[in-house]
């Protein structure tokens, strides 16, 4: 692990305490007003493979297995619609030219996303991101973490009727507490509730709590065991619940299953640790089965890659 040992100075002390007041209280606010909210029918973001892409669910994540990341990705549906594909794309980084303390350090990043919805509707996010990181005992690590961005979301002109463009502010905040087997995170996300209607129709993204963990229980040459949870709430006006059992096997291959509550169920397979230069990256291809009762069944394609620097 990167991180020292203990908190000695001052100043680390100093740092800590004010960056964990300053998530705490935008956490706290932002919790107490999502609960209290009408229910929205519009979407946070999620992806089938989300254990593997958890910068983009918190942003508080980033920096926690490399200091340079780039993570990528992309999925469609291939069964039930035509035309509709996101896919997004985040960075991170330390801050040039900023040292931080023997105890701790920061990590900045941007994360870009970008939905199509046939040939006419398009829906673009981005963003800028901030997390710091310490050590609060010798087998736990902190980390608090802010994005902050913005949604436009634009519908073309067809021969009929005019085109309109529209741009909201979007936020997110997060905590994650971890070491090398385990973490368990928390964040706000859509802080804002922006609400758009470049046409007649409204789309809000609604303010909502994801609630994430993981536990490595097997861990030799061989394999690595690690089940995950992603729980989120209000989600489509209800909750969503995602369990998900991921395995690494000969430190060379990826293997996971995601089950995700009346939704899916996601078989992924991928390549660990292929070296680039001085990088090494994972490729990972997951398929999602629709399991709703529906007369349409909607199954997902996903790819994505993960570089570290």
């Amino acid at each position: 692990m990167y991180l020292p040992e203990k908190i000695h100075d001052k100043a680390s002390r100093q740092w800590f305490s004010i960056n964990f007041l300053l998530i705490s209280l935008v956490l706290l606010f932002c919790s107490k007003f999502s609960l209290s909210q009408p229910s929205n029918e519009n979407y946070p973001v999620q992806f089938n493979q989300f254990m593997f892409c958890y910068p983009l669910v918190n942003p508080s994540a980033i920096g926690i297995n490399n200091n340079r990341e780039i993570i990528t990705g992309y999925q469609r549906p291939v069964t039930g619609f035509t035309g509709l594909a996101t896919y997004y794309f985040n960075i991170s980084f330390p801050p040039y030219r900023i040292r931080d303390g023997n105890n701790n350090k920061s990590i900045v990043g941007a994360r870009f996303y970008n939905e199509n919805e046939g040939a006419y509707i398009n829906r673009m996010r981005f963003y800028v991101i901030y997390s710091f990181h310490t050590r609060i005992s010798n087998n736990l690590n902190f980390s608090g973490g802010l994005d902050l961005g913005a949604m436009n979301f634009s519908v073309k002109a067809t021969p009929t009727t005019e085109g309109a463009s529209v741009l909201k502010p979007d936020a997110d905040a997060g905590i994650w507490l971890y070491n090398d087997r385990f973490h368990a995170g928390i964040s706000v996300n859509q802080i804002f509730n922006s609400v758009f209607r470049p046409l007649d129709e409204t789309t809000v993204l609604p303010v909502h709590v994801n609630l994430t963990a993981s536990y490595e229980i097997l861990a030799n040459e061989y394999m690595e065991i690690r089940p995950h949870l992603l729980f989120t709430y209000p989600y489509y006006s209800d909750k969503s619940i995602s369990i998900a059992l991921s395995g690494l096997f000969f430190q060379k291959i990826i293997s996971a299953v995601n089950w995700k509550q009346n939704v899916s169920i996601s078989a992924m397979l991928g390549v660990s640790d292929m070296s680039i230069s001085k990088s090494d990256l994972d490729i990972i291809l997951s398929y999602s089965f629709s399991v709703r009762r529906a007369a349409l069944a909607i199954n997902i394609l996903e790819i994505s890659a993960l570089l570290s620097l």
